[in-house]
């Protein structure tokens, strides 16, 4: 039996995501079950999720998803390449995963490999080239985009240079060749599956696209947070028609309880407040804060003068760009900041040590009782189950900050602290699963 893994954030779930889940039956097989793997309460930009890993979960599985797994903060806040490794070896390490699909700007399998094979942080004359850019004062982003491209100009490969050259100024095929290696890298026989992306880019703000970026319905959420007109009525008419009607009428039904979605905005105030109040030699100790990072951000935050709370996260990023840092890389520095994650975890905490279940649905349900007959790690129902595996210090510590990052999360939207020990996980029955079907896939036989 076929059973595909999709790597997602779901920040929100939107109409990109269920075309993916469509061609995914299409290419598949109207039979054949979807495991997610998905970032909780932070995502890989080091930003807090706009919504709650359940609601998003709950959207994901009644558009078409039959299991969701949680990716651990360690790596869903990460850098592309440990964010890649954590997911593939979580979807590898179910036993029960055989394909991966995912979208990508670039659908062509076999140059995604051919340049995968070769952009591999193992490669000694890469890494020489890659050091020399990064000298120069050139992002990190920038830096290994240039020293793949002049790594095959040096072997005579112009036209893998120029083909590189684009995929590595796309987020989505720049995810892509990271999962290509940690397939590889982990011994994975997890087949890969490409998906071109349709609609506005992953960092495209444009409204006007039916398949909207995550980023562009967020900004949107956001614009209304800033102008001070958050009304769970206007935000509504903004995103009505660019996402699912479910996915919608849950965030409306969330946010009308009063949970509030969650920018950036909503964690710049104590983010600076903490830069202003730690050391440099404290600050060097979390994850992301090395290469002179917290004394660029001490001196950004003594530029601020005289800024309107609502202005305060544009006034920040303004005084923080640089082109040594991507803003990506500041602010996983600084949520690493908040929930706690030292540059050691980093290194102790290289593959995950549990598989935390946050939903599935009937079909989901038997995935869920072969996963545990094959699953390489503990499975986990709830927070609670972490309280048993004390033996294990790099679970406990994992655990440790997932609970943080998720009472974070908690008090920042507004709920109650602790609320994660008293979440169950989601349970669709074989009505809801079958009535799912008919409205999502109303061409499949389930």
């Amino acid at each position: 039996m076929n059973v595909v893994g999709i790597v997602a954030e779901y920040n929100p779930f939107h109409n990109g995501h269920a075309y993916q889940l469509a061609r995914a039956r299409d290419r598949f097989g109207d039979q054949t079950p979807i495991v997610a793997v998905m970032s909780g309460p932070f995502v890989q930009r080091g930003e807090p999720a706009i919504a709650s890993k359940w609601l998003r979960t709950e959207a994901a599985l009644l558009s078409g998803v039959d299991l969701v797994i949680e990716i651990p903060f360690t790596f869903a806040c990460a850098s592309a390449e440990r964010f890649a490794q954590g997911a593939i070896r979580l979807l590898s390490d179910t036993g029960i995963v055989t394909d991966l699909y995912f979208g990508s700007e670039c659908d062509d399998l076999s140059l995604l490999c051919c340049v995968a094979e070769e952009y591999d942080e193992e490669n000694p004359e890469y890494i020489s080239l890659l050091r020399e850019k990064l000298r120069e004062g050139k992002s990190y982003a920038k830096a290994r985009e240039m020293a793949v491209g002049e790594y095959f100009r040096r072997s005579g490969r112009t036209e893998l240079a120029e083909a590189s050259a684009r995929i590595m100024s796309m987020p989505n095929s720049i995810l892509a060749l990271e999962y290509l290696i940690a397939i590889r890298k982990t011994g994975s026989k997890i087949r890969p599956a490409a998906l071109l992306r349709e609609g506005a880019g992953y960092n495209d703000c444009s409204t006007e696209s039916a398949l909207m970026s995550a980023t562009g319905i967020r900004n949107l959420v956001d614009r209304r947070i800033d102008d001070g007109k958050y009304r769970v009525t206007d935000i509504a008419s903004d995103l009505i028609g660019r996402l699912p009607i479910i996915s919608l009428s849950l965030l409306l039904s969330e946010w009308q309880k009063g949970v509030c979605p969650l920018t950036p905005r909503a964690l710049i105030g104590e983010q600076i407040i903490r830069i202003r109040s730690e050391s440099i030699e404290t600050l060097e100790k979390f994850a992301y804060m090395g290469d002179r990072l917290p004394g660029r951000l001490k001196n950004a935050v003594g530029r601020l003068r005289d800024t309107d709370p609502e202005h305060l996260l544009e006034a920040f990023r303004e005084e923080a760009d640089t082109r040594r840092f991507a803003p990506t890389r500041i602010f996983r520095a600084m949520t690493s900041m908040l929930v706690g994650q030292l540059e050691k975890d980093l290194s102790d905490l290289v593959t995950p040590e549990y598989i935390r279940v946050l939903g599935f649905s009937d079909r989901g349900r038997n995935l869920l009782r072969m996963m545990r007959k094959t699953s390489a790690l503990p499975v986990m129902d709830k927070a609670s189950d972490f309280l048993s595996h004390g033996g294990n210090p790099a679970l406990t510590r994992m655990a440790e900050l997932d609970l943080i990052a998720s009472d974070l999360w908690a008090l920042k939207a507004g709920l109650r602290y602790g609320d994660e020990f008293e979440r169950i996980v989601i349970r669709l029955t074989a009505a809801q699963t079958k009535r799912r079907d008919e409205r999502v896939f109303p061409d499949s036989s389930a």
